[in-house]
C-alpha cells in the first residue's frame, strides 16, 4: 500500500478556518447530532460561540442540545441571516447542496467541518493518533490488503487509511461507490440476490425503518421479503412499528433488542438517532435495554445479515457465528465505528468463516462514515 504518513495531520480541523469564522458575527451549526457537539465544542475551545444547531430532523425542533436551542434551517437562517454555517454531519454532500438551494451565496460562508473519525467524534478527540496506531498495525493492515478479493477493495482500504491519515477527502473521492450500500450489485451477484429473497435478512440496526424501505425498493417488486429488524432506541422502534402495515404483504418483524454476544443482558443506550450507541449498564437505575444472541432466536434459512450498530458489531458477529456457520448468509458489516473495527472484524471474519468467504470492502460516503466490510460465501 502506497500509505501518506509524509501528509499526516495532528490538528483534526484546520485551525486555520479560525479567523474566518471569528469575521463572522454568528455562527451556526448544521447537525445536531454528536457530531455537532464534537464541533460545538471545537469552535468553543478555539473562543467562537456558536449561536444555536440546525437540523432537518423535526423531532428534535424545539429541543436543546449541549446549551444551544435546535431550530430548522430556515427558522435558523431567519433568526441569524449574516451567520457562518458550520456542517456537522456525515451528510454534509447533502446538506451544502441545501444550503445552495436556499441561496448559492451562502456557500462562501459555509464550512464542512465534520473530518473526525467515529470514535474521535464519540470521545471528543480534536488531535489525530492514527498515524501512530496504522504504524503500529502496519502488518496486520498489510495482511488485510492482501486478504481482499479485488482491486477495488484494495484501494478503498488504501483510501480510507490515507483519509484518516491526512483527513483530504480527496482520498475519499477516488474511492466512493455510487452502488447501493448492502447490495452493491458489483460484489453480490445476481445469483446470491436471488438467494437472498427468498430466506430470511437480518437488519442489524434498523433505525427508522430506511434500510427496509431500501430492501423492500431494490428487491421487493417480485418477492416478499421476510425481515427481521433489530433496533434498541425505543422511538426508533416506534416508528419502524407505525410503518409495519406500509410494508404490507411483506413479512417485517421488529425486535426492539440489541444485538450482542449474549442474551438478556442489560445495556444503556447513549446518544441519539444515527449516532446513538450501546454499552453495559453500569448500575441498576439505569433502563436496560436487553440484547438478543441472533443464535438464539430461532431463525432458519438466513440470508443475508446487515449489521451497523454503532461499534457492537464484533459482538454480533460473534453471537452470531452458529447462524454463520450453518446458513452461510452474505454478510455487509459496517466498520469506521471503532478505530480497530477493520482488522478486528477481519479477524472475527475469518475465525468464524474458516475460508468459506470472501471478502471485500467499498466506502459509500465523502466522509468517514459507510466502510463496509462484504463477507460474501464462496460457491
Amino acid at each position: 500500500m502506497n500509505l501518506e504518513f509524509g501528509k499526516a495531520v495532528e490538528d483534526i480541523i484546520d485551525v486555520n478556518v479560525v479567523k474566518e469564522l471569528k469575521q463572522s458575527p454568528d455562527i451556526i451549526i448544521f447537525g445536531a447530532g454528536e457530531s455537532g457537539i464534537w464541533v460545538a465544542r471545537w469552535l468553543r475551545s478555539q473562543g467562537i460561540f456558536p449561536k444555536c444547531f440546525c437540523d432537518n430532523y423535526e423531532v428534535k425542533w424545539g429541543g436543546i442540545k449541549d446549551g444551544l436551542p435546535i431550530m430548522s434551517f430556515d427558522s435558523a437562517m431567519e433568526k441569524y441571516p449574516r451567520a457562518a454555517i458550520c456542517v456537522a454531519s456525515m451528510w454534509a454532500e447533502d446538506i451544502l447542496k441545501q444550503i445552495g438551494a436556499m441561496d448559492g451565496r451562502l456557500l462562501l460562508r459555509s464550512w464542512d467541518l465534520l473530518k473526525s473519525m467515529a470514535w474521535e467524534t464519540s470521545d471528543m478527540v480534536y488531535k489525530s493518533g492514527e498515524s501512530r496506531f496504522i504504524k503500529e498495525n502496519l502488518c496486520e493492515f498489510n495482511a488485510l490488503y492482501d486478504a481482499l478479493e479485488d482491486e477495488y477493495s484494495k484501494n478503498t482500504l488504501e483510501g480510507v487509511l490515507n483519509y484518516r491519515l491526512t483527513r483530504d477527502k480527496s482520498y475519499l473521492d477516488n474511492i466512493k461507490s455510487n452502488e447501493d450500500v448492502y447490495l452493491d450489485k458489483t460484489i453480490i451477484s445476481s445469483t446470491k440476490i436471488d438467494s437472498i429473497v427468498r430466506g430470511t435478512i437480518v437488519d442489524g440496526g434498523a433505525f427508522d425503518g430506511d434500510t427496509v424501505d431500501m430492501l423492500i425498493r431494490r428487491l421487493g417488486k417480485m418477492h416478499i421479503l421476510n425481515i427481521c429488524c433489530f433496533e434498541a432506541e425505543e422511538h426508533n422502534g416506534n416508528k419502524i412499528e407505525e410503518k409495519l402495515p406500509t410494508w404490507s404483504p411483506h413479512q417485517i418483524h421488529i425486535h426492539k433488542a440489541a444485538l450482542w454476544n449474549g442474551t438478556g443482558d442489560s445495556m444503556v443506550f447513549e446518544g441519539d438517532g444515527l449516532s446513538g450507541g450501546i454499552k453495559k449498564a453500569t448500575n441498576f437505575r439505569n433502563h436496560g435495554i436487553n440484547t438478543q444472541r441472533l443464535d438464539d432466536c430461532g431463525y432458519d434459512n438466513i440470508s443475508l445479515i446487515k449489521l451497523d450498530i454503532e461499534g457492537a458489531e464484533r459482538e454480533a458477529l460473534k453471537g452470531a457465528e452458529r447462524i454463520i456457520k450453518k446458513c452461510r448468509p452474505v454478510l455487509a458489516i459496517c466498520a469506521y465505528h471503532l478505530q480497530d473495527d477493520l482488522l478486528c472484524l477481519w479477524e472475527i471474519l475469518r475465525t468464524i468463516g474458516g475460508g468459506n468467504y470472501k471478502l471485500y470492502l467499498r466506502h459509500y460516503m465523502r466522509s468517514s462514515g459507510d466502510t463496509i466490510l462484504y463477507a460474501i460465501p464462496t460457491e
